[in-house]
Order: structure tokens, then C-alpha cells, then sequence
């Protein structure tokens, strides 16, 4: 179900699709989708900030 990105925040997981990475987290209704980023940005660094 997705790549984990539990270095960033524990709960964070991704999917790759197409040119982007949709960025999620598991509900207990499902899931949330939290961020829709382009694949070629270094997002990671991006996320640091924007989710802390």
C-alpha cells in the first residue's frame, strides 16, 4: 500500500503515479490524501518544513 515515509512523519506514506507522488496517510475510514507533488522537484527537503 504505498511507500512508507516514515522519516519525514511516521505516518506518511506515498504512491508513485505518472510525473507525481501523491502523499497519504491511513484513516480508519480509508485514506487522506495529504499532497500532490511533481516527481521531479526535491520535495523531500520541501516537506520537512511544510509538515512539521
Amino acid at each position: 500500500m504505498g511507500r512508507s515515509y516514515a522519516d519525514i512523519k511516521d505516518y506518511l506514506r506515498g504512491v508513485p503515479i505518472e510525473n507525481y507522488i501523491i502523499l497519504y496517510q491511513v484513516t480508519d475510514s480509508g485514506i487522506e490524501i495529504l499532497r500532490v507533488i511533481n516527481g521531479y522537484r526535491d520535495w523531500s527537503l520541501y516537506l520537512h518544513f511544510q509538515m512539521n
